[in-house]
């Protein structure tokens, strides 16, 4: 008999205690309307249940309650998988050979790694497991998908590229008066423009992380805990900038001043 499969990519989600316990109460029906259809006592090995995953703070585990997955999900200090899996006995037996499964994966990643699959030899099953798991994600939805398009890519590398190039011409102003040689301010701009085309780079990518960190894909949402890591975040970041900031003066400063003295010495 021909098996019936549907599967989406999920994105774009907050999901926080009180979600979860929505999407518990979705695959719960969904896994009672199977086990409707174990008639006799010979087909009770294939009856359905559910069962849960959450991995966080490099731990992983498989829990088979909604109340031990709501306490590690509050407990954790990073969130990073959490799964909803009702599969029947006989999906279970064939590792999804045969048989019929639901199964919604959040991923902090995003990406490939989030998904809502489904399959049975019942079209019916299929199709209603899928729209009810569907609907109640989309209540949930986030616009942080704006954040990590290619635009955002684009208008990041092109403030970042207009930024180094008045930079450049900024401290080419300020430099032409201190190199004794021929066309200084050329050499000044392209000198900046140099180095800060190789800064950028590594620049871009943070930025890009950043951003990707600040608008989730799925976002684990805990109040009290998800202010604190932000905070923390903040004033680390802040801290590094800093620190990166004051490194590149300091490297830039000596860079000028070996430069300058070389090009006094040869004038």
């Amino acid at each position: 008999m021909a098996h019936f499969y549907r599967d989406q990519q999920v994105s774009n989600l907050k999901i926080d205690g009180d979600v979860l316990r929505q999407i518990d109460s979705v695959f719960q029906a969904r896994g009672v309307l199977l086990n409707q259809q174990v008639l006799n006592e010979s087909e009770q090995g294939n009856k359905s249940f559910l069962t849960y995953v959450i991995r966080f703070d490099e731990k992983g585990y498989r829990l088979f309650s909604i109340g031990d997955l709501i306490d590690y999900f509050h407990k954790a200090g990073y969130v990073e998988r959490i799964l909803f899996t009702v599969e029947t006995g006989d999906s279970l037996r064939s590792n999804r050979q045969v048989g019929s499964h639901l199964e919604l994966r959040l991923d902090k990643k995003g990406g490939n790694s989030c998904y809502l699959s489904v399959t049975s030899d019942d079209s019916d099953w299929v199709d209603s497991s899928f729209s009810a798991v569907q609907e109640n994600l989309q209540k949930n939805r986030t616009r942080n998908g704006w954040a990590r398009s290619a635009w955002i890519q684009f208008l990041v590398q092109i403030v970042g590229v207009t930024l180094g190039f008045v930079l450049s011409l900024w401290a080419a102003f300020n430099l032409e008066s201190k190199l004794s040689m021929e066309s200084p301010f050329i050499i000044s701009f392209l000198f900046v423009l140099l180095i800060f085309s190789n800064t950028w780079t590594y620049l871009n990518k943070q930025i890009l992380c950043f951003i990707d960190n600040t608008f989730p894909n799925i976002e684990f949402y805990r109040p009290k805990k998800d202010t604190i890591h932000w905070l923390i975040q903040t004033v680390v970041g802040g801290v590094f900038l800093a620190i990166v900031l004051y490194f590149l003066s300091v490297v830039f400063s000596y860079f000028t001043d070996i430069l300058s003295g070389f090009v006094n010495r040869n004038t």
